[in-house]
């Protein structure tokens, strides 16, 4: 069980010196696209993560002041694909979840926004992630167009 411990938070130590050294070059392609779109939209967004470093990873790729509202690990009770870390992001920026657009990579986290009744939009495999209401292979594959029909 020590060993298990010692193991556990030797791992969280190099992840975490891992994090501090992020830099903006860690943003994957097409998310500046779809962030400066939303910007100059006027349309405000959230993160909502299980991970409790999130605040730090945003702040280390030069983001976190982009975010309207970030929702962690830190204050959710329930993991996805509980619906909880969307519909607290989600009340942070007073809109209401069916007015929600949930950009996921994770099975579990389309499941998360589908039970919040929440658009979602799968990045990845369509194969893995078809009950998400939208897949694109990557970030760069959103274009305005289709930011456009789906915002109106």
């Amino acid at each position: 069980e020590d060993k298990k411990k010692a193991l556990l938070i030797s791992k969280n130590e190099d992840y975490l010196s891992y994090v501090k050294q992020m830099t903006p070059a860690e943003i994957l392609p097409g998310v500046m696209e779809v962030l400066d779109y939303l910007d100059e939209n006027n349309i405000r967004y959230a993160l909502g993560s299980a991970s409790k470093n999130a605040p730090l990873i945003l702040d280390k790729v030069g983001l976190k002041h982009r975010f309207a509202a970030i929702v962690d690990g830190n204050e959710v009770s329930k993991a996805k694909p509980d619906p909880e870390v969307f519909l607290i992001g989600a009340k942070k920026l007073k809109v209401n979840p069916e007015n929600c657009i949930v950009v996921e990579d994770a099975i579990a986290g389309i499941a998360a926004a589908n039970t919040a009744r929440m658009l979602s939009i799968g990045i990845g495999d369509k194969n893995v992630l078809q009950r998400a209401d939208y897949v694109f292979k990557d970030m760069t594959a959103i274009t305005p167009e289709f930011l456009n029909k789906i915002i109106s």
